[in-house]
Formats: C-alpha cells, structure tokens, sequence
C-alpha cells in the first residue's frame, strides 16, 4: 500500500478518536470526510441537508432546447434566450439559473445577473468582456486573478492594500496617463483583500473612479450580500463566488456577475453566450437558490466562531499578531465598521518569527478538525499557509497560516486547537 495512503489512515484513526469526544454537530459535519481517501477529497460528499430533494427536480442540464416552429426558433436565436426562459442551446442560463440569478440581483439591488461555473469564471468573464488593456488591482488580490491577467497579458498597476483615496489617486493619475481612453482601464477592488484582509478607502476609490469616468468593478466574496452591497455605493460591476457563503457547504461551485447598469449586463451575458461560461449544472442552481435563504444565519455562525477562535490565539505566546479588521487594534476597524459592521469565517495568524517552519507545519498537520484545503465559506473548519507576494505593501514577518471557522461546535475547535500546540516548542 502507498506510503501516503498508510500515513493519512493512521491520521483517519486518530481523528475518529478524537471526533469520538466531539458534540454532535462537529461529529455530523466532520464524520463523512474523516478519511479523505474514502470521500476523494470532497467536503461535502453526501450532500448535507434537504439540498438533494430540491435538485430532483428541473432541466437537468438538457443540451436541446426544443420550440415549436423556426419562427420562434430563429427569434431565441438572435436574443440567446428561449421564450421558456433560459438559453436557447445548452446547459448556460437554464430556467434554474435564471431564477436564482434574479433572485441574487434582487439582493444586490442590481439590473440583473449572470452565473459561472466558479468566482473565478465570473471574474475571467467580465474582464473578458470589457477586454480592458490594464487593471488597477489592490495588491493583495485574489491570486488566481493574477494568473489569469498574466494569461490575458493584461497590464496590473497595482496600489496599496488598504489604500488612502490620495494613494489611490497617485496610483490612477499614473494609470491614466499611459492609458487615457475610458475602455482601456478598469478599477478592481477586493475588500477586505485576500488572506491579510486590509480595507481601502472603498468610497474614496468609487468616488476618484467616476470622476474619472473609469468602470468600478469590485469583488464582494468576503462580504457577500448579507455584509455589503457594493452597488449601493456606485460600483458598477460585482463578482462574487457564490461556491462560498451562499452555497455554504463546498458542493454549490458557481460564481455570480451583478451588474448596475443594463448595458454592462448585455456586454457580459454576450461575452458568457460567446464562450459557454455559463455552463453550470441546473442542480447545482437549485441548490444554491435553497441555500441563500440561510446565508445569513450561518455567516453569523461564522463570524462568532471566528472570534472565540481569535481571542484563543491572542492569548498564545507563539503569536505575534492576528489579522481580522474586526479587532479594534487592525487599522482597518474603522473602515471595517463603517463598510460591513461584522465579520465572517476568516482570519490570519502570524506566528513568531523565531518558531520555525517545521514545527508551524507540524502544528497543521496535528489538527484533527482544520482541515488543509483552498476555499472557505463551507461547514468545514480549514487552514492552509498564506504566500502572498506584494509589489507595494509590506507584509508581516513570520509564518502566516489563514484560518476558516465553519460551523462545528467551537468548543471542539478550541480543543483541537490546544491539543496540537504541543508540536510548536
């Protein structure tokens, strides 16, 4: 048998034990994913809650849209859209779609919507479809978008993490000049950015932004609706992966496109016609319509496990600092207050510089119920090394680990925490 295989079944063995002690919400969630072998990997394999009895129902992801004559035929053909609702080939913005499309554009108070396979496909889609020559980025924006700007050869300008609006502007009057006309440069904001969650100046960047007359896009994955609603403060564009806290349990993979305005929206649902970006299962659309209702109550849960999770970490010897605009000690508190109000799941840790990689690494791998993957927003606890590379903001000294607080007991996740200290001295 495969040394890794061995190696992960004697750490299954020792997580049922410990799982065992556990109450009975942290057993539901974390028992069928014990051993990620059994499960291939997947945190949701069984399909949590009454998700499955929605998802029987529906278009199933047909590839023929049938219509009576050519007539009506050729009529959906030239708009993209059957008279049935949905496209009028294939799997893209089926009946499921547009439903929960229009229900998430309701929350974000927005003309319409469009869904991606992923947060990711959603961000790839509307930069494709404006197809600006540059981007003016945060510097800590999501990484996958940077490989995905580097594919397109679209030119980054980056500005400050959690940049001042005269930071800002210096960083657009620059951009500007190289790249004067409206449809070569777009604002992108990420707030709070990826994995040491600094907040910009978000309205002083809008309000430099329009007075420029440059297209705002921002992506409110952090926040979702439930913490922010970015339209409402003159975005014009917002990308959100909805695999995070809308869906809640890992298996929604979808990402969302909101626009303000009518003609941005035609811009972006032509591009996604173009490419077939729209392809999402009709299941998964069902699910994720069911879910949002309690997106709400979950990213409260969250947040709060969050917190009790910080305030342990505060308390250890090994920490230098944590990284969460909710504590009053970031320097993005206030911003943090006056934009969202409360948190979600995530937070970062700093360890001490003088604890080495190995025992931090070794701390990870002792968890029992953090488990190390990408994503967030799920019922799983995770954490994973933050490896950020900044161009112009200076990043803390120490190992940084990113942790996501899910919805098991927080008593469980406290233990777990404290049982694998041991491996840092």
């Amino acid at each position: 048998m495969d040394g890794k295989v061995v190696e992960s079944s004697i750490k299954s063995e020792a997580r049922r034990a410990f799982l065992a002690l556990c109450m009975h919400k942290t057993r539901l969630l974390q028992e069928p994913v014990v051993d990620p072998y059994m499960a291939c990997g997947h945190p949701n394999p069984s399909g949590l809650g009454e998700a499955a009895r929605f998802s029987q129902t529906g278009s199933w992801g047909q590839s023929s849209v049938l219509f009576p004559n050519l007539e009506t035929y050729r009529l959906a053909d030239k708009c993209g859209r059957a008279p049935y609702g949905g496209a009028e080939y294939g799997v893209p913005q089926t009946p499921e779609a547009d439903v929960v499309c229009r229900k998430i554009a309701a929350l974000h108070k927005g003309h319409s919507a469009v869904i991606c396979p992923s947060g990711l496909s959603a961000i790839a889609t509307t930069l494709d479809a404006f197809s600006p020559k540059a981007v003016l980025i945060p510097d800590n924006v999501y990484g996958p978008m940077i490989r995905f700007l580097n594919r397109r050869r679209i030119t980054q300008i980056r500005y400050p993490s959690g940049a001042s609006t005269d930071e800002f502007s210096s960083a657009l009057l620059k951009a500007r000049i190289e790249y004067p006309q409206r449809e070569d440069l777009i604002v992108y904001i990420e707030a709070p950015g990826s994995g040491t969650f600094e907040i910009p100046d978000i309205d002083g960047i809008i309000a430099a932004s329009q007075n420029a007359k440059l297209r705002t896009v921002m992506d409110n994955t952090w926040a979702s609706h439930v913490r922010f609603i970015p339209l409402e403060h003159g975005i014009d564009v917002v990308v959100q992966a909805t695999t995070k806290y809308e869906g809640g349990y890992g298996d929604t993979p979808s990402g969302i496109v909101i626009a303000k305005h009518p003609q941005d929206m035609q811009i972006i649902a032509d591009e996604l016609r173009a490419t077939g970006n729209g392809a999402v299962a009709p299941t998964t659309c069902s699910r994720l319509y069911h879910r949002i209702d309690s997106t709400e109550e979950r990213l409260n849960q969250h947040a709060d496990t969050a917190q009790r999770l910080i305030d342990w970490f505060l308390k250890q010897p090994f920490v230098t600092a944590v990284l969460s605009p909710t504590l009053e000690t970031s320097p993005y508190h206030e911003r943090f207050k006056r934009y969202f109000g409360k948190g979600n799941g995530l937070f970062s840790v700093v360890f001490h510089p003088e604890i080495s990689a190995k025992h931090i690494e070794d701390f990870v791998d002792a968890l029992h119920l953090f488990w190390v993957a990408e994503s967030w927003g799920g019922h799983l606890s995770l954490v994973l090394p933050v490896h950020a590379k900044r161009e112009v903001t200076p990043l803390p000294d120490g190992y940084v680990l990113r942790f996501h607080a899910g919805l098991e007991e927080y008593q469980d996740l406290l233990r777990d925490l404290n049982q694998a200290t041991g491996c840092l001295s």
